[in-house]
């Protein structure tokens, strides 16, 4: 507990003075019909509780509550270019290796991963188990879905993973070393779905043989941003640059103060009553 005006207590000081120098008569200009000559000493502890709770109300007496709001964290969809062209300078690891640690940094999110090629499959829902999305990654390899690009295949899927999700913020990473030569789904409709879900898609090209023009269209269109990776550093670069722009701020903490100036005066006011009682019984 604590108080806003502390030093009102001081008083207290006043109140002891006056009751060892201040004569009898003088309290009398205050209320004349009592008789003050009569049960003085018997009622010294009464005064002093009454004064005590008057001057505890007058200090304004707090508590300090902390509430934490708890914001819903992101749903995230890393979506995998497992086709033929990345077992090439073993670039499947490569990935692997850097998306692993990304997923171990986002410790509140919702992770789902989509493996695609020829095909594109859900291999992890969302979930917040790291562990399991981090097994069924590392069991994972080129060629799982065959051998060619479905990219436009891969977002549906993602987008399916997240369009029921109650996350704060819809996340696609899309990974990709070639160019779509394999899709059952056009453009057209991930755009729709997108918009439709507010869904933003961060794309990663890796090389020279990607068609960045298409990445980069969907990005913007999405309010995200397209990647070019060279190297294992840049892939680094890369996942880290979207771990910060889409940092969750999960909690917010909220302090307020809960007054309680009411009971002491209630107090007081009570023990008032019972005094001016006793006087005049």
């Amino acid at each position: 507990m604590e108080f806003v005006y502390p030093w009102v207590f001081l008083l207290l000081i006043f109140y002891f003075i006056c009751e060892r120098f201040c004569p009898l008569k003088q309290m009398a200009i205050f209320f004349p019909h009592f008789d003050y000559t009569k049960k003085v000493n018997r009622d010294n502890l009464l005064k002093f509780f009454i004064i005590f709770f008057a001057l505890f109300a007058l200090s304004n007496p707090y508590i300090k509550k902390t509430i934490i709001q708890q914001n819903k964290a992101d749903g995230i969809v890393l979506s995998i270019d497992s086709s033929g062209s990345m077992g090439e300078n073993n670039k499947f690891e490569v990935v692997k290796d850097v998306a692993s640690s990304f997923i171990q940094k986002r410790v509140e999110d919702k992770i789902g991963l989509v493996v695609f090629a020829s095909n594109a499959f859900i291999a992890s829902p969302l979930t917040q188990n790291k562990k399991f999305v981090l097994d069924i990654l590392n069991k994972m390899y080129v060629g799982v879905a065959g051998k060619n690009t479905a990219i436009m295949d891969s977002l549906i899927q993602s987008i399916r993973l997240l369009k029921k999700s109650q996350a704060k913020s819809k996340i696609i990473i899309l990974l990709t070393d070639g160019i779509d030569n394999s899709s059952k789904i056009g453009l057209d409709e991930v755009l729709n779905q997108i918009k439709k879900y507010n869904i933003k898609v961060y794309t990663i090209g890796i090389g020279s043989g990607v068609n960045y023009r298409l990445l980069n269209y969907i990005s913007t269109f999405s309010k995200a941003k397209m990647y070019q990776a060279y190297s294992y550093k840049d892939l680094q670069n890369i996942y880290s640059d979207i771990d910060k722009l889409e940092k969750t701020m999960l909690k917010n903490k909220i302090i307020y103060k809960e007054y309680l100036y009411i009971y002491p005066l209630a107090v007081a006011i009570l023990l008032l009553i019972l005094y001016i009682g006793r006087r005049k019984w």
